[in-house]
């Protein structure tokens, strides 16, 4: 009965050009698995305690669903399609070429798009017929030729390629055993390019799975072993792929190296501070305030750290100092000569800036009608006067004002009083940097100017008369120095991340 039923899953494939032979019988579900199977007389058995046809037929049986086609093969002249009772091992002759130009006539049978897997059994001998090889190289081997005209073929036809081979290399003479492993990758490379390549085939050995992207392509069974060994080899190669190699590497190899990795990469990176945070450092005038940089310290959330800056008492232990000073501008017209000015004009002097602008713009609004003649002359000349000009006249010494008409100094100071950038640049807070060591110095710092402390660089970011005290200072790491530059190179919120800081942000403490 078996046979019956086999012969009704082989039908007769086309045949080569010249030949005729029906159609192939559309494929049902799943791929078409054809089976060239090595019918020299030097493959041993399938197995041991089965007749060769039955063992064949089994074999053939262990692929479920799909389309099953045979192809037994020998020399040219020893190639049989879909025939199970021609399996009997007596042929003269093993040429590989020829029975894959067999497949590639079966192949192109299919429509496009079909699945195509190709099993080949064999134990990997070759022994060509010189009759099949009228035009091979004179003096060459015939045997090699045979076999670059094999792998030029199946990188041609491009179908998956899975060989088993049948029987112990041990009992092969050294000319064959040399000769089959590299004959059987070269062409299981051929076919399924980089996917079958050494290390691929290892690992989805060691692994016992097939996968999407790392699939098993060479198989082995021993004489001895037979169908027990060859219906699950079968049953794998016939299965769809899943991803379950590449699971069990991701899991086993790749997720363990990158929490490995994760975890060196954040031992060395979680430490505040990285590049673009920030050290804010709280100021009061005339204050001095001395920072070290790498000093274990508390935090003001009460954790010991030993990376940044933080505050020390004294100037000998500090890498840096900071002193936030006020201007150095007399605005009330100390040193002035006022003998000879007008008594409204002299009631303007121990005015504040805001005080004067009020006074000026009151007259104007509600003023009698002299008091804003005077406040509009006022305001008239006071704009009409250059910044440079009323910088240069408020900055004077004061040992040098004797000879400074007192009116300039009033339009002067006016100008100043309705003028916001003239302020900023007169006015403004001067915060002056002392730093210690081999290169030393003391100079006044800006906004977006740098400044190295430690082995750290920074960013002046800005100045602002708010916080804690009277002033508050952000400077931002601009050069952090790391094992490897980890902390230059990963991401500013990877960092954070490693840190589980949401803030950037540290108040110096």
């Amino acid at each position: 009965m078996l046979p019956v039923l086999l012969a009704l899953a082989l039908q007769a494939g086309p045949a080569l050009p010249g030949e005729g032979a029906p159609s192939p019988p559309p494929a049902s579900e799943g791929p078409v698995v054809l089976f060239l199977v090595d019918n020299s007389a030097s493959l041993p058995p399938l197995d041991p305690n089965e007749d060769r046809v039955k063992a064949l037929e089994k074999m053939i049986g262990f692929v479920e669903g799909g389309t099953r086609r045979l192809i037994l093969f020998g020399g040219s002249r020893e190639v049989s399609v879909d025939d199970v009772r021609g399996y009997s091992s007596d042929g003269q002759w093993t040429d590989f070429y020829h029975a894959f130009l067999r497949a590639q006539g079966l192949v192109l049978s299919y429509p496009p798009g079909t699945e195509i897997r190709l099993v080949l059994l064999t134990d990997a001998i070759v022994d060509p017929d010189p009759a099949d090889w009228p035009d091979a190289p004179s003096g060459a081997d015939l045997a090699s030729h045979t076999i670059r005209r094999t792998v030029e073929l199946l990188r041609e036809m491009g179908l998956p390629l899975y060989v088993i081979l049948v029987g112990d290399p041990t009992n092969q003479d050294a000319g064959d055993r040399e000769q089959s492993p590299g004959f059987v990758l070269e062409m299981v490379r051929a076919a399924n390019g980089v996917s079958a390549a050494p290390l691929a085939q290892t690992l989805a050995s060691f692994l016992g799975d097939d996968g999407l992207l790392l699939r098993k392509f060479i198989y082995r069974v021993r004489p001895d072993e037979g169908l027990e060994v060859l219906e699950p080899t079968v049953r794998r190669i016939a299965s769809a792929p899943s991803p379950g190699v590449e699971a069990r590497i991701f899991g086993y190899f790749v997720l363990p190296l990158l929490l490995i990795l994760l975890g060196l990469v954040g031992l060395f990176v979680h430490s505040f501070p990285g590049p673009g945070d920030l050290e804010v450092v709280e100021l009061g005038f005339e204050q001095p305030v001395h920072v070290a940089a790498d000093r274990l310290h508390r935090t003001r959330e009460g954790s010991l750290v030993a990376q940044g800056l933080s505050l020390v008492s004294d100037a000998r232990e500090a890498s840096a100092t900071f002193t936030l000073r006020r201007p150095e501008i007399d605005l009330a017209g100390t040193g002035l000569d006022t003998s000879g000015l007008d008594a409204n004009d002299a009631a303007l002097l121990p005015l504040d800036l805001e005080g004067l602008r009020q006074t000026i713009e009151t007259a104007t609004d509600s003023g009698t009608r002299e008091e804003k003649i005077r406040a509009l002359n006022l305001d008239y000349m006071a704009k009409s006067m250059s910044a440079a000009d009323a910088e240069r006249i408020l900055t004077r010494p004061t040992a040098e004002r004797a000879h400074l008409p007192a009116i300039d100094f009033v339009r002067a100071k006016t100008h100043l009083a309705l003028s916001d950038t003239l302020q900023e640049r007169l006015l403004a807070p001067r915060l002056h940097l002392a730093t210690y060591g081999r290169d030393g110095a003391r100079r006044e710092l800006k906004p977006g100017e740098t400044v190295r402390i430690g082995r750290y660089g920074f960013a002046v970011q800005d100045l602002t008369l708010e916080g804690r005290k009277d002033a508050r200072l952000a400077l931002r790491y601009d050069r952090v120095p790391s094992l490897l530059g980890l902390k230059t190179i990963l991401p500013g919120y990877f960092q954070r991340a490693l840190r589980f800081r949401r803030s950037r942000q540290r108040a110096v403490s």
